[in-house]
């Protein structure tokens, strides 16, 4: 996900937390956010500093997150792990978009008729990728959030470890495309959690 502030990443993951982010070029310090106040299009964000994962101090205090509304941001994982608490609207029972230019129109002739448009969309707005896959293969949004659990919790590494390394690809939204082959039963968690460490071990070495 390409994001410019904490909210446009609370909005993607569908107004829940916690959540953690950080900013381009600070590898050792990132914010759990566990409280978004919306003010129109930005607001205030309250959280937790971390270093290198960890809370700072043996007894944390949420505070004010400095520079929310500014670029940058990026998260790092999406803790969000209660169903009820992602308010995803953004489709009606149809498929038909709920929002924009393109309200009570179906995703597919949306995709047929503005395709920059429909990538757009998938990419940016909280919940319509998993609306989508859990209409189309009948699993439910909970089955979405125990696989990629059982994923992350059979990784021989951290999401730590991955931010700080030399990959490249956002760790969060890299296991999500394998989420998604799981639950839709193109590969199986054994063969998910292999290609990862795979493509982990390669991209460390990458100079």
């Amino acid at each position: 996900m390409q994001s410019e502030n904490i909210f446009d990443i609370w909005r993607f993951l569908g107004k829940g937390t916690p959540f953690i982010v950080r900013r381009n070029g600070w590898f050792h310090l990132s914010y759990k956010v566990t409280k978004v106040i919306p003010k129109g299009k930005y607001g205030e964000a309250f959280g937790y500093r971390l270093t290198d994962g960890k809370f700072e101090v043996a007894t944390p205090q949420e505070e004010p997150i400095g520079c929310c509304g500014c670029g940058n941001w990026e998260l790092i994982e999406n803790l969000i792990e209660e169903v009820d608490a992602l308010q995803w609207n953004c489709l009606d029972v149809n498929n038909n978009l709920t929002f924009g230019k393109y309200k009570g129109m179906n995703v597919e002739d949306i995709k047929n008729k503005d395709e920059d448009y429909f990538k757009w969309a998938w990419a940016n707005v909280g919940g319509l990728s998993e609306l989508l896959f859990v209409r189309k293969y009948d699993v439910s949004l909970q089955d979405l959030l125990k696989t990629k659990k059982q994923i992350k919790e059979a990784l021989t590494f951290t999401s730590d470890d991955w931010i700080k390394s030399p990959v490249k690809n956002n760790y969060d939204f890299f296991l999500d495309q394998y989420k998604y082959a799981c639950c839709a039963k193109q590969k199986d968690i054994a063969t998910a959690v292999k290609e990862i460490e795979d493509y982990y071990e390669q991209s460390k070495t990458v100079i």
